[in-house]
C-alpha cells in the first residue's frame, strides 16, 4: 500500500503547490496594504510558435468542429511559459508557508516569457460527425460536408456555414476598437518588458507590434503578458496578478472582438489554464485575462475568495463604465490602445459559479451598459443557490449562460450546479455534458504534471474530451458576440437530451430527468448491457417484464438462462412502485415484502427513448446500471451511444454487453 500513500501524496502536493503558486501570486491591498508589493510586471520574453506558420480564415470567423494548432500538447507547449511557473513551485510553497501577505512579496514567474503562437493547418481537429458522414483525411471536419449527428432515435443538430455568417463576424471583429500588443519603452526598466516577435517575422529578433488601423484579419498567434490587477471593494481594493492573452493577427497587431474573464478553480491557479486561454484568445479573436484569486477566505477579508460576494461583485464593477482598472493592467502587460467594451464572464469548476455570479452582479448594476454577451462555464459549480440567484438577475435582459459538464462526480458537486443551470432555464439550451468527461476536461494541456495529478485525483479525460471542450466554448463565445444563439448560430447545439458525436467522444444536450408515463413503460425489456451483479455473471437473455398487480403495483419478473441459450434458468418476481414525488424513480422489492413509495428509490429511469424504445436504469448510487430495449439486439454505433449516455447520467459501475443468443433462434 505504499505506491497508495505516495500516490495521494503526490496529488495533496500537486494541489498544494498549485494554491500556493496562486497565494504568493495574489496582493491585497483591502487589508494588507502594507504587505502588498507595489511592482506591476509583465512578460519578459518572446519566442516564436514552434510552428511558426499561419492559416488563412482563422479566428472569429473559424469552423466550430475546427480544433486550432494551440491547442495540440505538444513538447513545446508544455516547455511553455508555464514551465517557469513551475520552477518556482517551491519558493511559492514556502511562501505561503510564512505568510500568505508578507511584506514584498514577489511575482515568482515574473520573468515568464511572452509568448505567441501560430495557427498550424495540419493539426488534427475534433471533428463534428454526421451518421454516414465523411471527415477529410487530414482529420479536420470540413464545414461543407461535416454536421453533428444524433442517433436513429434523435434528430440531428447542424451548425451553420453560411459564408454570410462568417463574413459577420470578420466584420464585427473590425468594428471593435484596435490595440497593438508591444513592449512599452518607458515601462521595460521597472517591470522588465519585452517586445514579442510578429507572426511572420524572418529573423530571430523579435519586432515591434505595429497599431493596425485597417479591417482585422484573421488572428495567426497569442501574445502574453502579466501585471498586477485591482480589484474594487466596497471600501477598499484587492490587488491581484493577472496574465492577459492578446490575439495578434500576421503584423502583431490586434483588433480583439472582446475580452473574456477567465477564471481558475478551487485550489487553482492562473497558469494551469494557460492551454485554455490561448485557445480563447485564437479562435474567438478575444483578449484573456485570467487572475488568481485565493481558495480561501481570510481574517483581513472574509469576501475576498473565489466564493465571496466581495469579490464577484467587484469583478463585476470592473466592466461598468471606462473599464479603467482592466485597461490599466492590460496597457501594463503590453497592451496600447483600449479594451473592446463587449465581455464574456467564464471559468471552470468553482471559477465557473464565480464568472456566473459575477455576471449577476453586473446585470442588477443599472449603470452596467449591458456589455455582458454571455457565461460559459467548464464544469462549473457554487454554493447552492448560487447560481439559482444570479440566473435570475440574467433573466432580464435574457443573458444566455452555458455549461460544459462532466459526468456527476465529487468535484462538481454530483452535479448540482448543473441541475440548478437545468432547471432555472427549462426547455432552453443550456450546455451539454460530456462522455465520460473528467472535472479538469478543460484544463489539461497545460502542463503534464499538474495534468496527471489533477487527472489522478479527479477521474482521467478520455482522448477527444479536451479538444470538445474548445471546440464548443469558442463557437459559443464567436456566436454571443454577434447576438446569435441556437436558432442561428454557427456553435454547436442541440434539443434536450440530444445525442452529439464529437469526433472521438460525445456530448449529450442538457436535459430535465425524464418524466416518465409507466403505463407506457409497462411490457417487455430486453437487457443488452449492465453493471454485472455476482447473481448476474453468466446470464444470457436477461428479460425484464413490467404489468399492473390488482393493488396497483407494478409486478416486476426477470429472467434469463446462464451460459447459452436454454441454459438453467433464472428467474426473479416482485413487485414496485413509484417514489413519493418523483416522475422518474421506483422502489422494487423481490424478498423483503412489499415496496415502500419512500425517497430515494432503488430504480432510477434516468435517460429514457420519447418512444419508450431505450431506458437507462440506475439507483441513487450510480453503481448499477442496466442498458434496456424493445429489441434483442442493437448495432455497435447504438450500443456505444447507450453507454455513453449512461455516464453522462451518471451510472459509475463498469457496464459489460449482455448476450442474447435466442435473438439468433428463427422460430419457422
Amino acid at each position: 500500500m505504499i505506491w497508495v500513500g505516495a500516490i495521494g501524496a503526490g496529488g495533496c502536493l500537486t494541489l498544494a503547490a498549485a494554491t500556493g503558486v496562486a497565494a504568493a501570486d495574489t496582493e491585497s491591498d483591502s487589508a494588507d496594504s502594507a504587505s502588498s508589493s507595489t511592482e506591476q510586471d509583465s512578460s519578459a520574453a518572446s519566442q516564436n510558435s514552434p510552428d511558426g506558420g499561419t492559416t488563412e480564415g482563422s479566428g472569429t470567423t473559424a469552423d466550430p468542429a475546427t480544433i486550432p494548432a494551440s491547442i495540440k500538447r505538444s513538447a513545446d507547449d508544455d516547455a511553455d511559459d508555464e514551465a517557469q511557473a513551475d520552477a518556482a513551485l517551491a519558493d511559492a510553497i514556502e511562501l505561503e508557508i510564512d505568510d500568505l501577505a508578507s511584506a514584498g512579496e514577489e511575482d515568482t514567474d515574473a520573468t515568464e516569457g511572452i509568448d505567441l503562437e501560430s495557427t498550424d493547418p495540419d493539426i488534427d481537429g475534433t471533428d463534428v460527425e454526421i451518421t454516414d458522414a465523411e471527415t477529410t483525411d487530414a482529420g479536420i471536419t470540413d464545414a461543407t460536408e461535416s454536421e453533428l449527428s444524433a442517433s436513429s432515435d434523435t434528430e440531428p443538430v447542424t451548425p451553420s456555414t453560411d459564408p454570410e455568417a462568417a463574413e459577420a463576424a470578420s466584420d464585427a471583429a473590425a468594428t471593435q476598437p484596435s490595440g497593438r500588443a508591444a513592449a512599452v519603452a518607458d515601462e521595460a526598466a521597472e517591470a522588465d518588458v519585452a517586445t514579442s516577435g510578429t507572426a511572420d517575422s524572418d529573423s530571430g529578433n523579435a519586432a515591434p507590434a505595429v497599431l493596425q488601423a485597417a479591417a482585422a484579419g484573421p488572428v495567426t498567434g497569442v501574445q502574453t503578458g502579466r501585471a498586477t490587477l485591482t480589484i474594487p471593494l466596497d471600501d477598499d481594493e484587492f490587488r491581484t496578478r493577472a496574465d492577459w492573452y492578446f490575439p495578434t493577427q500576421a503584423d502583431g497587431s490586434v483588433a480583439a472582438t472582446g475580452v473574456i474573464w477567465l477564471q481558475h478553480g478551487f485550489l487553482g491557479t492562473k497558469s494551469a489554464y494557460s492551454a485554455l486561454a490561448k485557445t480563447l484568445a485564437q479562435q474567438t479573436n478575444s483578449v484573456v485575462v485570467a487572475a488568481n484569486l485565493p481558495s480561501f477566505p481570510s481574517l483581513r477579508c472574509g469576501g475576498c475568495w473565489i466564493n465571496g460576494a466581495a469579490l464577484q461583485q467587484g469583478v463585476a464593477a470592473m466592466f461598468v463604465g471606462g473599464e479603467d482598472s482592466l485597461n490599466t493592467s492590460a496597457t501594463a502587460a503590453g497592451l496600447v490602445g483600449t479594451l473592446p467594451t463587449s465581455f464574456v464572464l467564464s471559468g471552470h469548476s468553482a471559477g465557473g459559479g464565480f464568472a456566473t455570479a459575477a455576471g449577476g452582479y453586473y446585470a442588477a448594476d443599472p449603470g452596467s451598459g449591458g456589455n455582458l454577451r454571455g457565461v460559459v462555464m467548464f464544469d462549473g459549480f457554487s454554493f447552492s443557490g448560487v447560481v439559482t440567484d444570479a440566473l435570475q438577475r440574467l433573466d432580464n435582459p435574457y443573458i444566455p449562460v452555458y455549461q460544459i459538464a462532466a459526468p456527476p462526480q465529487p468535484f462538481n458537486s454530483n452535479g448540482a450546479t448543473t441541475a440548478e443551470l437545468v432547471a432555472a432555464r427549462p426547455g432552453q439550451f443550456v450546455g451539454v455534458t460530456l462522455a465520460n468527461g473528467s472535472h479538469v476536461d478543460s484544463m489539461l494541456g497545460s502542463n503534464p504534471i499538474i495534468d496527471f495529478f489533477a487527472q489522478l485525483v479527479t477521474r482521467f479525460s478520455p482522448a477527444g474530451n479536451t479538444e470538445a471542450v474548445y471546440t464548443l466554448a469558442t463557437g459559443w463565445i464567436n456566436d454571443l458576440y454577434q447576438g446569435l444563439g441556437p436558432a442561428d448560430g454557427a456553435g454547436i447545439y442541440g434539443a434536450p437530451d440530444q445525442y452529439i458525436v464529437m469526433g472521438d467522444t460525445a456530448a449529450v444536450v442538457l436535459a430535465p430527468p425524464p418524466v416518465v408515463d409507466l403505463n407506457r413503460y409497462l411490457g417487455t425489456w430486453y437487457e443488452v448491457g449492465s453493471v454485472k451483479q455476482f447473481f448476474s455473471i453468466g446470464l444470457v437473455n436477461t428479460t425484464a417484464q413490467y404489468s399492473l398487480n390488482p393493488d396497483g403495483s407494478i409486478r416486476v419478473e426477470n429472467s434469463g438462462n446462464y451460459f447459452v441459450n436454454n441454459g438453467p434458468e433464472s428467474r426473479i418476481v416482485g413487485a414496485a412502485l413509484p417514489v413519493e414525488g418523483s416522475e422518474n424513480k421506483l422502489n422494487v422489492a423481490f424478498f423483503f415484502g412489499s415496496p415502500s413509495t419512500n425517497p430515494p428509490g432503488n430504480y432510477w429511469i434516468v435517460d429514457l427513448d420519447p418512444d419508450y424504445q431505450w431506458a437507462i436504469v440506475t439507483d441513487f448510487t450510480g453503481l448499477s446500471g442496466f442498458l434496456l430495449t424493445r429489441t434483442r439486439t442493437v448495432s455497435d454505433d447504438f450500443y456505444q451511444e447507450l453507454l455513453n449516455r449512461a455516464s453522462v447520467k451518471g451510472v459509475k459501475g463498469r457496464i459489460t454487453p449482455t448476450r442474447q443468443p435466442a435473438a439468433d433462434t428463427v422460430t419457422v
